[in-house]
């Protein structure tokens, strides 16, 4: 899978600074921004090029930390 770093700069503007990452299965990218903070949804479905699609992950909930969100990318109709 790719994206330009064209897309990844509209990314950045609109979402803050991010980390990417190896996504769980073979074909998946993850995205966390920030110290795992959560961003629109939408607004990151807007961004990315329309045969891919964009998830929301809850990573992890607890007292200390709160909750941590990242982003799974994938090829659109993957489960």
């Amino acid at each position: 899978m790719r994206i330009s770093i064209e897309v990844l700069e509209k990314i950045a503007n609109e979402c803050g600074s991010f980390e990417i990452g190896d996504g769980y299965t073979y074909g998946e990218l993850t995205l966390r921004f920030g110290y795992w903070r959560k961003v629109n949804l939408e607004t990151l479905q807007n961004l990315i090029p329309q045969h891919l699609e964009v998830k929301l992950n809850l990573v992890d909930e607890d007292d200390d930390c709160g909750v941590l969100y990242n982003y799974i990318i994938t090829p659109r109709g993957v489960a």
